[in-house]
């Protein structure tokens, strides 16, 4: 019995050591990926500089790929996370990793595809891509909503709200952007960051390989409850999906459009690019992360004024100084993408459902940078999607759609009743004596023997 006991007490310090790891271990993890996710986009695309002689277009299509492809890698890790266990999800998901790093790299450009043809350019620049470096990158681009999800079945005392996971994943793309430009690019040709790239590829899929034992042990180590499902989770509406979606699409089309009108309208100054994308992944680091609930209500508080200086800038013109317009904009940006992101904290679900909010953030991404970024320029002569996203920026405030929404239901029931015509079903009167109408062509009156029913005599407005 005593050997039994003690094997027992063995186990259990296994366990909690495993889980005492976890934290660090998963963290390392998320960032890693997310440094070479961010790493591997302007590696590739200087590659592919040459070929086009760099062209807009290259950019353009560069960032409608990744974001397709980290769309894809969202919606793959919520499949492993919503139909496997988590031991059979490490499984296929360690196999897929290394069939790609002995099939797809070192990253460099697939043979056989020459130039471009003179029509149907993006078109060739996506399939380049997706058989160049699509692999690689729909690889790790799953990584942090499943390393989330499975640090949320290890036990440990942070499990249950793992969302504080997604600011080291940013913590690593902010540092992978700042490091590329002024770093890696100077002091590594191309060959040699693709040769790094792919073996911080295979460090990665060891850190992935050590969480797996860890996720193993401490389910082996606790009799844990039984898993939660979707379906035993707390329910999630279509409008929190949609909310999500669209607290998503506004910072991301946002950052294309004040990108666009800093360097068109403001000033064309070399890489002021990387100082709205540096804080775009900032405010993920600040805004995803317990006692983020103080910064966010002075964000609320400060965007008004910022938005006045916005304004000033916008309406002024070139009579201000490029230097403060540009800290007026970008000043404005970060702070309405503080509360976009806050709200999007604020509202996220449980545990159970966090592959799925992550599917629902990336959705939003793409929808954002395909508006600001391919339709725009198609739709409007000048850079307008600026001001609309900066519109619909204000209205992602607190409140603020839920109060428009209430708005335009009032609206349409006002004038759905003065739609209504003498065949539609009766409605029950306010008060027992005259029912007036604001329309002036429909009269309305109330019968209190008849019990009190509206009924509607005249005709519709509108109507022929």
């Amino acid at each position: 019995m005593s050997s039994i006991e003690t094997s027992y007490d063995m186990a259990a310090g296994r366990g909690n050591l495993a889980r005492f790891a976890a934290l660090p271990l998963f963290a390392l993890a998320i960032f890693v990926s997310a440094f070479l996710l961010f790493s591997v986009q302007p590696l590739f695309t200087k590659m592919v500089l040459p070929v086009l002689g760099g062209t807009p277009a290259v950019w353009s299509v560069a960032m409608v790929f990744f974001q397709g492809v980290l769309l894809l890698g969202y919606g793959y890790a919520h499949l492993l996370n919503r139909f496997l266990d988590p031991r059979r999800a490490v499984i296929v998901h360690l196999a897929m990793m290394a069939a790609v790093f002995a099939l797809a790299l070192p990253i460099g450009l697939a043979p056989g595809w020459g130039r471009p043809p003179a029509d149907g350019e993006a078109l060739w620049l996506i399939g380049l891509f997706a058989a160049s470096v699509g692999l690689p990158f729909f690889a790790i681009a799953g990584n942090g909503p499943l390393l989330q999800a499975w640090f949320a079945r290890t036990g440990h005392r942070d499990a249950a709200d793992p969302y504080f996971l997604y600011g080291a994943s940013n913590l690593g793309s902010f540092l992978a952007l700042l490091s590329y430009p002024f770093v890696v690019e100077p002091l590594l040709p191309l060959k040699a960051q693709s040769a790094v790239w792919a073996g911080g590829f295979a460090v990665l899929g060891g850190l992935i390989t050590l969480g797996a034992l860890v996720l193993a042990r401490t389910v082996r180590a606790k009799p844990a409850p039984a898993r939660t499902t979707p379906a035993q989770a707390p329910v999630v509406a279509h409008a929190d999906r949609l909310a999500w979606i669209g607290l998503a699409a506004v910072p991301s089309g946002l950052l294309v459009a004040l990108t666009a009108h800093l360097s068109t309208d403001v000033a064309a100054v070399p890489l002021l690019w990387v100082l709205p994308l540096a804080l775009f992944l900032l405010t993920f680091v600040l805004a995803f992360r317990d006692g983020g609930a103080r910064l966010h209500r002075v964000m609320v508080a400060v965007q008004p004024v910022m938005l006045v200086g916005v304004i000033f800038a916008m309406v002024l013109g070139a009579r201000v100084p490029w230097p403060l317009a540009a800290a007026l904009h970008v000043g404005f940006f970060f702070v309405a993408t503080m509360v976009c992101h806050g709200e999007l904290y604020r509202r996220r679900p449980a545990a159970a459902h966090l592959t799925e909010f992550y599917v629902m953030l990336s959705v939003g991404g793409v929808i954002g940078g395909i508006f600001a970024s391919l339709m725009a320029p198609v739709m409007f002569d000048s850079i307008l999607e600026y001001p609309l996203l900066v519109c619909a920026a204000v209205l992602c405030r607190p409140g603020s759609a839920e109060a428009l929404a209430r708005l335009g239901w009032a609206c349409s029931r006002r004038w759905w009743r003065c739609r209504r015509g003498p065949g539609s079903p009766p409605r029950r009167c306010p008060s027992s004596s005259i029912c007036s109408s604001s329309a002036p062509s429909v009269r309305r009156c109330c019968s209190a023997a008849a019990g009190r029913r509206c009924s509607w005599r005249g005709r519709r407005p509108f109507s022929r």
